[in-house]
Formats: C-alpha cells, sequence, structure tokens
C-alpha cells in the first residue's frame, strides 16, 4: 500500500476484516486464517500508525479518532480469528501481528484521557493481544520476556499501562492477559516477580486488590486467580521483601484468603517458605512501629481525659490496620496445626517476638480508645472524629488473634513456651483471664492458650503459681457471672462456673 493512499479507504478495509472475522455468530465463515490474509492485516496496522506523543506537535494526529476506530476493527479481527483457530496464533505471530497489537496498546493508551476512539482501542488491542498469546508458549514467553525485562520506568510496560488505564474495562482486560501469561507457567510467574518491571505490575494488582474489598466483579476474580499464582510459584517473598513498608494490602490479603480457603497442613506448607515468613515477619514490625509512632510520638500526650482521634494520624493507622489484619490470619492459620518446620520458622523470623510486642501495646492502649468511645458521645464531634474512633478501635480487635498464634506457637513445645514466657508473653495471656466488654471472647482463647503454654512445662507452671493466676483472673465482673479460674497441680488451667458465695470461700 501506498503511504498517499487516503486514511478512509483504509478504515474501509479494516472494517472489512472486522466484517469478516471468524465469529460463533458466523458458521459460514472459516475458522482459519491464512498467513496472506494476516500479512495483510500488518500491513494495515503498519499504514494507521501515529505519531508518538513525544515527537508530536502542539495539535495530536487530526485523524486519530478515525485511526483508532479502523485499529479498534483490525484488533477485532485478530481477537475473533486468535481465538477460534490455534494455528492463526503462529501465523498472526509470524505476520508480525503481535508487535503490531503491542504497538497500538503503546501509542493509544496515551490518548485514551482524550479520546473516547483511543480507549475504546486500547481495551479491543489488550483482548486481542490476551488471545493471540493464551496457550501458545511460543509467543508468550518472547512477550512476557521483552516487557519483564525492559527496566522501563513505572507503568510503561504493556503488563502495567492496562493497569494504570482510567477505563475499568480495559484494567480487566490487562489483568486477563496477565493471567493468560501465567496461567500454568511457573517460569513466567518467576520471571515477573523477580524483575522490577514485574515488581511494579504486581504492586500495582495489590493495590486494586486491597482497595476493592467488597467488589465481587469478574475482575475481583481474576485478580485473587492472579495473586494466587504468584503465591503457588513460591515467589512471593521476593515481592513482600521489596514491598513498601505497609501498602501491600493486596498481596497480604490473597495469602490470607488463600491460607484460609487451604487450610489443610499439606497445602499450605507449599507455599510457605522462612524467606515468606521473614518478609511477613518484617511488615509485621512496620505496622506495629506505625503504631507506636501514631501513640507514642509525644510524652506524656495520653491521660484519662485525652481524645485519642486527636493524636493518631489516621493515613499510617489505617494502612497498619490493613496489613496487621492480614498477617495476623495468615499467622493464626498455619500455626494452628502445629507444623513443625512452620513454628520453627515463626521462632527462627523472631516473629513471635513481634506478635507478643504488639499484643503488649494493644494491651497497654487500650483504655485511652474506650476513654475516647465514650468521650465521643458527650463532645461535639463531626463524622470523621466519630469515624476515626470507631476505626482506631478496630485495630483491638487483633487481641484474640494474637493471644491465639502465641498459644499455637508454644503448644507442646518448651523451647517456644520458654522463650515466650521470657519475653512476656505467657503473663499477657494470664493478664487477659478475664472478662473484657470490648472483647467477649478473648477470655476463652486465653484459657486454650495457657493450656497450651503450661504443658509439661514446670517452669511455666511455676510462673504461673508466683503471679497467683487465680487472683489476678478474679474480678468483680467474673464473680458476678459465677465463674473462678482453677490452676491444678499439674499446671492445667480451667474456668469453672461456681456457686455465687464459693469464691469466698476458695
Amino acid at each position: 500500500m501506498e503511504q498517499s493512499e487516503p486514511v478512509e479507504h483504509v478504515s474501509q478495509q479494516c472494517a472489512a476484516y472486522r466484517q469478516r472475522s471468524p465469529h460463533p455468530s458466523r458458521p459460514h465463515l472459516s475458522a482459519s486464517v491464512d498467513l496472506a490474509t494476516w500479512l495483510d492485516v500488518h500491513r494495515l496496522f503498519e499504514s494507521l500508525k501515529v505519531v508518538p506523543v513525544d515527537d508530536a506537535s502542539d495539535t495530536d494526529d487530526p485523524l486519530l479518532a478515525v485511526k483508532a476506530e479502523a485499529l479498534s476493527d483490525l484488533c477485532m479481527f485478530v481477537r475473533n480469528a486468535a481465538a477460534m483457530d490455534n494455528s492463526n496464533q503462529n501465523k498472526a505471530g509470524d505476520a508480525g501481528i503481535v508487535g503490531d497489537v503491542r504497538q497500538t496498546i503503546a501509542d493509544m493508551i496515551q490518548r485514551e484521557e482524550t479520546c473516547s476512539e483511543a480507549m475504546r482501542c486500547v481495551t479491543v488491542s489488550a483482548q486481542a493481544l490476551s488471545n493471540l498469546v493464551t496457550g501458545s508458549r511460543q509467543l508468550q514467553q518472547p512477550l512476557v520476556e521483552q516487557e519483564l525485562a525492559t527496566g522501563e520506568p513505572a507503568f510503561s510496560t504493556v503488563f502495567s499501562s492496562l493497569l494504570a488505564s482510567a477505563n475499568s474495562q480495559t484494567n480487566t482486560a490487562g489483568l486477563v492477559l496477565l493471567l493468560n501469561c501465567l496461567k500454568d507457567n511457573p517460569e513466567t510467574t518467576a520471571l515477573l516477580c523477580n524483575t522490577e518491571a514485574g515488581r511494579l505490575v504486581a504492586n500495582k494488582v495489590g493495590v486494586l486488590f486491597g482497595n476493592n474489598e467488597d467488589d465481587e466483579s469478574d475482575s475481583k476474580t481474576v485478580l485473587y486467580v492472579i495473586l494466587s499464582q504468584m503465591i503457588e510459584s513460591g515467589e512471593l517473598s521476593v515481592l513482600l521483601s521489596t514491598a513498601p513498608d505497609v501498602l501491600p494490602y493486596g498481596l497480604l490479603d490473597a495469602l490470607a484468603v488463600y491460607c484460609n480457603e487451604h487450610s489443610a497442613t499439606a497445602e499450605y506448607e507449599k507455599v510457605i517458605s522462612r524467606d515468606l515468613i521473614a518478609a511477613l515477619t518484617r511488615l509485621l514490625s512496620n505496622s506495629h512501629d506505625v503504631l507506636v509512632r501514631s501513640w507514642e510520638s509525644s510524652a506524656g500526650v495520653y491521660s484519662p481525659e485525652s481524645d485519642v482521634h486527636s493524636n493518631v494520624d489516621m493515613d499510617d493507622m489505617m494502612s497498619a490496620h490493613r496489613c496487621l489484619a492480614a498477617i495476623v490470619s495468615i499467622f493464626g492459620t498455619i500455626t494452628t496445626d502445629g507444623s513443625a518446620r512452620i513454628i520453627d520458622w515463626v521462632l527462627d523470623c523472631q516473629a513471635i517476638h513481634k506478635v507478643i510486642a504488639l499484643l503488649g501495646l494493644l494491651n497497654k492502649h487500650l483504655p485511652q480508645v474506650s476513654n475516647a468511645q465514650e468521650r465521643q458521645h458527650s463532645l461535639p464531634t463531626n463524622e470523621a472524629d466519630a469515624g476515626n474512633v470507631e476505626s482506631v478501635k478496630r485495630l483491638f480487635m487483633f487481641k484474640c488473634d494474637l493471644v491465639r498464634i502465641i498459644g499455637n506457637v508454644g503448644y507442646k513445645n518448651t523451647a517456644a513456651q520458654d522463650l515466650i514466657r521470657e519475653l512476656g508473653g505467657l503473663a499477657l495471656v494470664l493478664d487477659h483471664m478475664k472478662i473484657d466488654d470490648n472483647h467477649p471472647f478473648i477470655r476463652e482463647y486465653a484459657v486454650v492458650a495457657l493450656k497450651g503454654l503450661l504443658h509439661n512445662n514446670s517452669a511455666s507452671q511455676d510462673f504461673v503459681r508466683e503471679m497467683s493466676v487465680v487472683e489476678a483472673a478474679q474480678n468483680p465482673e467474673l464473680a458476678k457471672a459465677g465463674l473462678q479460674a482453677f490452676v491444678s497441680d499439674d499446671g492445667q488451667v480451667s474456668v469453672k462456673r461456681v456457686a455465687p458465695d464459693a469464691g469466698a470461700d476458695n
């Protein structure tokens, strides 16, 4: 085709290809496309190139809308043909169509916010590229290697550009493309997780997942499947080790969901590694530090009359909250069955140190949060302030999970029991052997944890007796409920219902 051929004439040929594309609604058309046709499609792509944005003058290509519409028609042909016949993928690859579609995405993505035709073209192009490479390692691997090994800045690759699009349909198309490249391909998944561009993509996916907590759309489902591929590849620790301190909500949320859905020890042992435990411990420590800075940045800030939400950076607080929610869920699940290997990693990475420190921090500041809740009813506050108080309160619901983790790690493990006692974890568990209106079930968690921490451990049993656990566990609320704590000679702790006056006799 001569360069001088009118764009309008080219667009008519593209529209004709769209009408001739194989599709279930057109069974009379052959599904197979010969190489000569693919070469002609390549020629049309070449004739519709637009001037790169960086080289453009003050005004963009005056025929941009017409070209974008024509390119959309070509991409629809590619999308349909690649989906209907696997041999079409190889012939399209030989004709250079993969490069044509990639270039179309790169050109149109820069113009999608100012040209509706360009936005539509990007979505169709992404669908076409996805169909081209799905199931074809011959086309898929070079695409992934070229895209993820470029070392380009953030969101300059096809994958990340599609995810950064302002169009939700394009985001979905990008996610499907990414999933098709990762599915059943651990080598590609490892490449994604171990390159800078891949980390940017994974972070974007993680943010999208984390910011759509209540979303039940197809995009959310695709996101979870993508992150499951990353988890099962064993490469998630690489992503988390380089992630911002408290931002990878989506990755952590997905891992928490994955562990809960694959709760059998044999299933999650396949995806949990020492490196992953170390990465989770780092993020747990960073979240703990955020809370310390938020609550203890100024000495003497708190008093019984203080209003907690006026002294807390709520953005940092909620970032920490999102990470903590996922991490304590993960640790709670993977330590439940007492896998010796996982418990060893939790101890070796000092994760239990961070769990105990966090429980102590939450325990220390609960009175201030309770006070803030009480004061919000008597002080004039706006809706945002009330939301802040409630958000801070939610942090303390982790206490049950933290007590559970401590009990799981110490269960029938003398070395862990001793370490937990030395770190103050046993004393913290004992301190929760009482009724707490903010945590109705925490006493039950503490009872179960304490049984595991004292099992066949005379030193811990002596520690409990020295602390007079029975007296420590008694309080007016417990007595009013007709309950009393007992410690047997072998250190077994139980809480029993007794007659209203039995507590005094005992």
